[in-house]
């Protein structure tokens, strides 16, 4: 889809995480702010986790860009490492140090000196980010259970977050990890929005794309389109852009109900909310309304 066709200066719903883009939710604010305290504390494993498309990855860039340069980072985009050697590889990769044709031990070591003389130079902990840590067997929490227990004079010198789905949690359950789960000290769990912050969310991403969302966007089609989407986020972009690009197939000035309602079709979003929700605006009881006081909460 031509982005320009509708006067937008970038595609308003992006396919991937783009910090940029970050909508504020009261969900995702505490999450975040809960991350960075625990981290200002010093702690030296906390977690994230959520389901599937609620924002987890975005949290994470936001939190980041937070921390600002002065913090060094490693963030491991994803939990599937051959062994505890292949984590310890990917780690000392993303840090900029020597890895290939050592053992494991070696990188150990290695990893090791680099963090303490890291903290002894900076008085600073290394925050490591694992993303999608649902896939982290025993084996490699136990290892970063015990990068969390590096301590140098005056603090850590590692801190672990542990980001994931739901199952993390289940996964964590089990006995051996019974040391790693009481180094955990903080825990932030992200929801889906609720259906008014789905709307906002939706008016966010196209304001933020240099048009007014009221002449994109039919008022019936952002209450569809939250409603449908289920307040994840990842849903709503996909749903809202599906929409657009069928407005722009049929030369439509802007998505009414009918192209969100095919749209939703098309993800397989459709719900019985959706038909309850069709009825109403047959007879203008649409909720969230872009002109009206009833929306005037949603403007922000």
């Amino acid at each position: 889809m031509d982005a320009t066709r509708f006067g937008l200066r970038r595609r308003p719903f992006p396919a991937t995480p783009d910090p940029a883009c970050y909508y504020p939710s009261d969900g995702h604010e505490r999450a975040l702010a809960q991350l960075l305290q625990s981290l200002a504390d010093g702690e030296g494993v906390v977690l994230l986790t959520g389901a599937p498309g609620v924002g987890k990855t975005l949290l994470i860039h936001c939190l980041l860009e937070r921390l600002g340069p002065d913090t060094a980072t490693a963030f491991l985009t994803n939990g599937h490492f051959r062994g505890v050697g292949g984590l310890l590889q990917t780690i000392l990769y993303d840090l900029s140090l020597p890895y290939e044709g050592r053992g494991e031990q070696e990188m150990r070591l290695t990893l090791t000196d680099h963090l303490l003389k890291h903290f002894a130079a900076e008085q600073k902990a290394v925050v490591l980010i694992v993303d999608e840590a649902q896939h982290l067997d025993a084996d490699l929490l136990e290892e970063l259970r015990m990068l969390a227990n590096l301590e140098a004079p005056g603090g850590r010198a590692v801190q672990v977050v542990l980001v994931g789905q739901p199952s993390l949690m289940e996964n964590l359950r089990r006995p051996e990890l019974a040391a790693l789960r009481q180094r955990i000290a903080a825990r932030a769990e992200l929801g889906a929005m609720s259906l008014e912050e789905a709307a906002d969310y939706l008016l966010h991403h196209l304001r933020s794309a240099g048009v007014r969302p009221e002449d994109l966007f039919a008022d019936e089609a952002v209450e569809l389109l939250a409603r449908g989407a289920l307040g994840v986020p990842r849903l709503l972009n996909q749903a809202a852009h599906k929409a657009l690009a069928l407005a722009a197939q049929a030369e439509a000035d802007m998505v009414d109900a009918e192209a969100a309602l095919e749209a939703l079709a098309a993800l397989g979003l459709e719900t019985e909310a959706l038909a309850e929700t069709a009825g109403a605006l047959e007879n203008d009881e649409v909720f969230p309304r872009i002109n009206g006081q009833a929306h005037a909460g949603l403007q922000g």
